[in-house]
């Protein structure tokens, strides 16, 4: 990148100068299609500093994605539970009130049942109808 530079540099130069690049043999070391110069120490350690970042970001992405499927997962057991708690009482509370039903259509038979009783008694005795 920074070759690239220095021959975008030197060509804006030679064009303002009216020169050519046949003016300056040895221009064409800077032109060539050489790999790039070893890098200076500054930008190996920014590279290897940028590495380790991205490294890290794609450690902490993983974090965060088994995180939340652990979370889903116990929601998911969680409502389930819930749910199955949720029926389990509904089936009990009906199971309750059924049988207070039927023990409140008791005592109220058994109570009628002993007031026809009495007013049969009371009209045995009194003669009445």
């Amino acid at each position: 990148m920074h070759s690239l530079m220095l021959s975008l540099k030197l060509a804006e130069v030679l064009i303002y100068s009216g020169k050519t690049v046949r003016s300056f043999p040895l221009c064409r070391a800077f032109v060539s299609a050489s790999p790039r110069p070893l890098q200076g120490k500054e930008e190996a350690e920014q590279c290897k500093n940028v590495k380790e970042a991205a490294d890290a970001v794609k450690d902490g992405a993983k974090q965060v994605k088994e995180t939340t499927e652990y979370i889903q997962d116990v929601a998911s057991t969680a409502s389930g539970r819930v749910s199955k708690m949720t029926k389990d009482v509904t089936e009990k509370v009906t199971e309750t009130t059924d049988s207070v039903t039927e023990k409140a259509k008791g005592s109220v038979s058994g109570v009628v049942a002993t007031v026809k009783n009495a007013t049969d008694i009371i009209n045995n005795k009194t003669g009445g109808d």
